[in-house]
């Protein structure tokens, strides 16, 4: 996460063809949109149902739209040519993924309430860009972040005992298998397939 959140206002609208529209900050849409985007959902109604979580009034630019979404999901992060070609080759070597937010929602309640004191199940909004700032940095004693060690760890090397305990955590704790797994390299590239799509279609 490179995003400033501590000089910048974290945004609660995003400007499509001049226009300022309200967007879903709270941190439930993002894991509603991981969810979705991990299910075996169609495509299309993939990014139909993207659309209404994050728009109260959906834009009627939906190529620019979506792109919205993208860059707020991202936490403002742009991605440029260089960096996509970065990411091709990141996901030649991908690892398993690290986590997912429905799966993981025991872990990552517990881990906020054990690190931060927040309570997740309250009803009080939490911003996306807060969210993700606390939850990439949520400490190695938290069950959560052990979790995500065992799901990527290569064990390449380790003693056999220890190469064994791993292994066995990896199968304890593997992300279902009716989920897609994608890390968010593949869904920006997904999502990006699509609206270039869209825009050719409306070319």
């Amino acid at each position: 996460m490179k995003c400033d959140i501590l000089t910048k206002s974290l945004p609660e609208t995003v400007k499509i063809q001049g226009i300022y529209y309200p967007i879903n900050w709270d941190f439930r849409a993002g894991i509603q949109l991981d969810a979705l985007l991990r299910s075996k959902t169609a495509e299309e109604e993939k990014y139909l149902k993207m659309l209404q979580i994050y728009y109260p009034s959906i834009p009627p630019d939906l190529v620019q739209a979506i792109e919205a979404i993208l860059w707020f999901y991202r936490c403002g992060e742009e991605q440029d040519k260089e960096e996509e070609e970065k990411q091709r080759y990141k996901r030649r070597r991908a690892k398993e993924p690290a986590w997912a937010f429905s799966q993981d929602a025991p872990y990552i309640y517990s881990a906020f309430r054990e690190q931060y004191g927040i309570d997740l199940t309250q009803p009080d909004k939490l911003h996306w860009w807060k969210f993700m700032a606390l939850f990439e940095s949520l400490g190695e004693d938290t069950k959560m972040s052990r979790i995500m060690y065992y799901r990527q760890a290569s064990t390449s090397g380790m003693p056999k005992s220890q190469r064994a305990f791993v292994n066995e955590m990896k199968k304890l704790y593997r992300i279902e298998e009716n989920a897609v797994k994608q890390s968010l390299a593949q869904r920006d590239k997904g999502w990006r397939d699509y609206v270039k799509k869209r825009h050719m279609q409306g070319a």
